[in-house]
């Protein structure tokens, strides 16, 4: 939001808020205030200010978005001393800065009317939210800023409000009124045209900037001193065309998109007031707050999409560590253990030669009389006798042959669990919406709980067999409190519904539907019928793909679509080549008994080999 766009909203809020009451007053996370308003001519609206310095979000909504903070922080207390039932009179913006000042009337203490002014800062780094009284006297801030922090502009309860400092940029008027010659004047005249453009008028961003120096027909890069003295004018006139349109009013609301509306992957790039030429495709709106609203929720959305998503893959890539090194000790314990028919064969020779065996050697070459013509070196304890030497060695093998069985069975239980890992670290990168990561988290929680359970109940049952401390009356109380306490918190929580598999129409008219987890994947392998097809991409993480035969042929189009979305949602990629699919009927694929979620076995398959598909190209069914 630059100042532009600022003192638009502020216009179009003070005409919609005016003599709105403060009905509610809420705190969604410590940087995020919701007022809850009701006006005669709106109705009820929530009004959403987040002052994170990160970014900062304005929203106007019919209805608050997430849950509000338990137990309510100390700001929201103060809110709601002096702000509940206020009047809102007036809601106003300085000349290009990104500040909205909201006027109320409230009541105080004693009945007697007063004046409170909340100041919305939304610059990065500095937003706040700031509350003073008529005398422009700080009564309170949701972020305090002392001395150590800026000396120039304290924000303290008490002290008097200093506004940021203004800007070093030409008004409006003044960008108007000035002659060509004398616009880019003061100027850095080595800077890029666009740095130019924006820096020159106050309340400009540089997505204006690049506004400017399209309208001029002007790269944005180029360097402003390079420019000749006919490009300087018709930079000048593009921003002076800018200027006429802010002075006039004339703004046409829009969000800003990579792609037509109504294309599948499209993404937005901003929301302004201006009609921005050089961005070919929008989104239209009548109002500048909706707007504003729906791009920063989208902003939102992605931006927590991507801290679960790193957050995810962090635990997954250090869970995959763990297993790797788990797998490297086992199968250093196998190699071990494969010495156990040679540690046996040692101690059958030293018996059968017992007699040629001197005592007091450390080592001896016997006969191999399972390969005439082949001796064996046989390594022997000095100190011990040959028949201790050979009972020394069919230990070694007894250990040795359990080492073997244990660590073939554990290396066997790491290979699939890292590729379980595997599969959700590929489903982590193709994960399309929030909901997707919150099914991978939910998932990858569950099988971790389980682990981690199963090994405290193992470790519980040793401890029970200890005598003494599991039958003492303290450790039985407080065993019976925790499961009691787990039974409560069991039953309080209430699991939301699960979320539906990502579902596609063919261009036959064939429902597709696609795993966003290993759980899903179960899922939709339980419920396809029998003759239902399955696809998967061969020996690669992905996603389960089936589809919907109704009992119906499939057309070859068909097959080869679902193909190409199993390599899209697929470890093999989606800007990579061509990858093998198998595919079969489902009654053909099995889940072995005790394998990690989305292992399968498979049989009477087929193979295609095709690129990835884009689904977004396929109609999205109702899911």
């Amino acid at each position: 939001m630059d100042g532009i766009t600022i003192a638009a909203l502020s216009t179009e809020l003070h005409h919609r808020l005016t003599d709105s009451l403060v009905d509610r007053v809420t705190m969604t996370d410590r940087h995020t205030l919701i007022l809850h308003l009701y006006s005669q001519k709106e109705g009820r609206l929530v009004l959403t200010l987040g002052a994170n310095p990160s970014r900062p979000v304005f929203g106007l909504t019919s209805s608050s978005p997430l849950p509000a903070l338990t137990p309510p922080p100390s700001f929201t207390m103060f809110m709601r001393k002096h702000f509940r039932r206020a009047r809102l009179k007036e809601v106003t913006s300085p000349l290009g800065e990104r500040i909205i000042n909201f006027l109320f009337d409230t009541v105080d203490d004693l009945g007697d009317e007063r004046k409170l002014k909340l100041i919305f800062e939304c610059m990065p780094r500095t937003a706040n939210l700031i509350v003073v009284n008529e005398q422009n006297v700080i009564l309170n801030a949701l972020r305090h800023i002392d001395e150590t922090v800026n000396r120039a502009r304290e924000i303290l309860p008490a002290h008097p409000y200093i506004a940021p400092p203004m800007q070093k940029r030409r008004s409006i008027r003044e960008c108007l009124d000035m002659p060509y010659s004398e616009l880019f004047a003061e100027t850095n005249q080595k800077a890029p045209v666009s740095r130019v453009a924006y820096s020159t008028v106050v309340g400009f961003s540089p997505i204006l900037g690049e506004e400017a120096a399209f309208r001029a027909d002007l790269r944005s890069d180029h360097l402003f001193s390079a420019l000749s003295e006919s490009e300087r004018l018709r930079l000048a006139d593009a921003l002076k065309s800018i200027c006429h349109e802010i002075e006039a009013n004339a703004f046409s609301p829009a969000i800003y998109t990579t792609q037509p509306e109504g294309t599948g992957a499209n993404e937005q790039i901003v929301a302004h007031v201006i009609s921005l030429t050089h961005l070919p495709y929008k989104i239209p709106f009548d109002r500048i707050a909706d707007a504003l609203t729906e791009h920063n929720a989208y902003v939102q959305e992605r931006e927590a999409l991507l801290r679960l998503q790193t957050s995810l893959s962090k635990r997954i890539g250090e869970h995959i560590k763990r297993t790797e090194k788990k797998r490297e000790l086992h199968a250093s314990d196998m190699a071990k253990g494969k010495t156990a028919e040679l540690d046996k064969l040692k101690g059958e020779l030293i018996l059968a030669y017992i007699y040629s065996v001197p005592q007091g050697a450390q080592k001896v070459l016997l006969d191999n009389y399972y390969e005439p013509g082949t001796t064996i070196l046989c390594e022997l304890d000095p100190t011990r006798s040959p028949a201790d030497n050979a009972a020394r060695y069919f230990h070694r093998a007894k250990r040795n042959q359990r080492r073997l069985e244990a660590a073939s069975k554990l290396l066997e239980r790491d290979f699939e669990e890292l590729a379980w890992l595997d599969s959700l670290a590929v489903a982590v990168r193709r994960a399309e919406s929030y909901d997707d990561l919150l099914a991978i988290d939910h998932e990858y929680t569950v099988k971790t709980d389980r682990t981690t359970r199963r090994k405290r109940d193992t470790e519980q049952q040793l401890d029970d067999r200890s005598p003494g401390k599991p039958a003492s009356k303290n450790r039985r109380c407080s065993k019976k409190y925790a499961e009691s306490r787990h039974k409560s918190n069991r039953k309080k929580t209430k699991e939301a519904p699960p979320l539906p598999p990502r579902t596609f129409t063919s261009s036959d008219g064939f429902l597709i539907y696609v795993g966003r987890n290993n759980f899903q994947n179960e899922s939709l392998l339980r419920k396809a019928r029998k003759d239902d097809w399955w696809f998967h991409v061969k020996h690669v993480p992905g996603s389960h793909v089936i589809i919907s035969t109704e009992g119906k042929d499939v057309p070859s189009t068909t097959l080869l679509e679902a193909a190409g979305i199993a390599v899209w949602y697929s470890g093999a990629g989606r800007f990579g080549g061509s990858a093998e699919v198998d595919y079969c009927r489902v009654r053909d694929v099995k889940k072995p008994s005790g394998a990690l979620p989305g292992r399968v076995i498979y049989s009477q398959y087929k193979t295609i080999y095709t690129a990835p598909l884009d689904p977004t190209r396929l109609r999205r069914a109702v899911e």
